[in-house]
């Protein structure tokens, strides 16, 4: 089975900040697809509460996001921390849940796309 993180994260009121989400965001998605974390979606409500966005990561395991976040952290990049800050700036707040795929939904890419 495929095992996923669902990052569901309220942001804070404004388009403006929802550019600097999406800023940090594609830097946060380099690091963690560095880390061979995989960006399955990134979302945002449209119809809804407003400025909800949505990221599916595809991980190895429960244990694969802490230990990229380990190796993150420790390679000292100067940049992680003001990414880290500015995602920091642009949300309210945040809920995470493990997900394992069940047969019925596999969301692997079709062949020839990755």
């Amino acid at each position: 089975m495929t095992d996923f993180l669902l990052a569901q994260v309220q942001l804070k009121y404004g388009s403006a900040n929802l550019a600097r989400y999406q800023t940090a965001m594609a830097a946060i998605k380099e690091l963690f697809e560095s880390q061979g974390i995989k960006l399955v979606a990134g979302t945002v409500t449209r119809v809804g509460p407003l400025y909800e966005a949505f990221n599916l990561w595809r991980i190895e395991d429960q244990g694969h996001l802490e230990r990229a976040l380990d190796a993150i952290m420790s390679a000292s990049d100067p940049g992680v921390p003001g990414v880290l800050a500015e995602l920091s700036a642009t949300i309210e707040h945040e809920q995470t849940r493990f997900l394992e795929a069940l047969p019925f939904g596999d969301v692997s890419p079709p062949s020839g796309r990755h």
